[in-house]
């Protein structure tokens, strides 16, 4: 393969195209690697009196050339295929790791049978089973860091002071339908239970972890 060969088309290609120049590539570097052995061998062998005794370095230097601009056309190639894939393969690698676990959750609350849809917070509750628990219209005294139950990060903290919960003792004090109340609210079906945030509340309340007042 002479570098003159190597592809100036920037234009994308789709995977049989990138098989296809795959496949080319390296039929044109076995036939080049094989012509520059002969050469080398022929060389050698006319002025040595036919005792054949090729010239290593030379050939090495030839050799990794060759291998050079394979790897350059691979790569281009490479390049090419890629700008061909849709816009929407490459999401993933544009969201932060809280929008992949809320987009997690909304699938699997929708039973991955249809886009996620978020429902709206103060969507009614969904049928006897699901309580209100008591909420606050404010923190009694200073909020408690609720960040401290694993499974609340930053944001499901400021979800759940928007809900009007504030303080360990409210999460502590959640029955099953109040707790499958704040999953339906948090579109996190089964997190509040799978975290166990009441069985946590309650040892930060014992704790003194709660705020006094």
């Amino acid at each position: 393969m002479k570098s003159q060969d190597l592809p100036q088309d920037s234009s994308p290609l789709s995977p049989w195209e990138y098989w296809r120049e795959s496949y080319s590539a390296w039929s044109d570097f076995s036939q080049r690697a094989a012509q520059i052995m002969a050469s080398q061998l022929g060389q050698s062998a006319a002025a040595r009196g036919r005792q054949v005794d090729p010239d290593a370095d030379t050939l090495a230097s030839e050799l990794l050339r060759t291998l050079s601009d394979l790897n350059l056309r691979h790569w281009q190639n490479t390049a090419r295929l890629l700008e061909s894939f849709p816009a929407w393969m490459n999401l993933p690698n544009t969201l932060t790791g809280s929008a992949l676990v809320d987009w997690y959750d909304n699938l699997l609350r929708n039973g991955g049978m249809s886009a996620p849809v978020a429902e709206p917070q103060d969507a009614p509750a969904r049928g006897p089973a699901h309580t209100a628990p008591a909420t606050l219209s404010a923190p009694d005294g200073s909020a408690d860091d609720l960040t401290q139950i694993k499974g609340i990060g930053p944001k499901r903290s400021k979800q759940l002071n928007a809900l009007g919960i504030f303080h360990f003792r409210q999460i502590a004090a959640w029955t099953e339908a109040e707790m499958q109340w704040v999953d339906d609210h948090l579109a996190s079906p089964g997190r509040v239970s799978r975290d166990e945030w009441v069985q946590q509340a309650r040892l930060l309340s014992a704790n003194g972890s709660d705020t006094k007042h």
